[in-house]
Parts: structure tokens; sequence; C-alpha cells
């Protein structure tokens, strides 16, 4: 998906990780995605682009979500996870 097609998806959750190290935001995904219906999606939000590869592996290798793409602008990173 192009960053403008992801910036148009409606977000069931939104979950902040800026300054925060691994396994945090791991964590954090985790639980936003435990806590939405399958197809939504969680936008995962930091500030530290090796969170994202991170979250990404754990929720895929764990059949949880599949990243749908990064976004990245003023520094931050907006990795998109759709609900499996």
């Amino acid at each position: 998906m192009t960053d403008a097609e992801l910036r148009q998806l409606p977000a069931a959750r939104e979950v902040d990780c800026r300054g925060e190290l691994c396994p945090g935001p791991v964590l954090k995904a985790m639980e936003a995605l435990g806590a939405v219906q399958a197809g939504d999606v969680v936008v995962l939000i930091t500030d530290l682009e090796p969170a994202t590869a991170n979250v990404r592996l754990a929720v895929e290798t764990g059949g949880l979500a599949q990243a749908l793409g990064v976004v990245q602008e003023d520094g931050l990173f907006r990795l998109y996870l759709r609900r499996l």
C-alpha cells in the first residue's frame, strides 16, 4: 500500500510508543491487537525505526496481525497493522 492509502485507513486504535525501547512497543501492540476485532487496523507510533521491525516480526510470526506498511513523517514512524 502507498503512504496515502495507509493514511486513509480508519484506525480502531493508535498506540503511542514514542521514546520506548523494545519490548515495550511489542507488548503494547499485542495488547492493542488483542482488544480489537479481526480486520481492524491498529497504528503503532514510534520514533525508533527498529521498533517497527520488531513489532512486525512479533505480530506476523505469532499470526496476530498483518503489517500493512510504515509511513515515516516528522521524525515518527507509523506502523499500520491489520488484525487477523
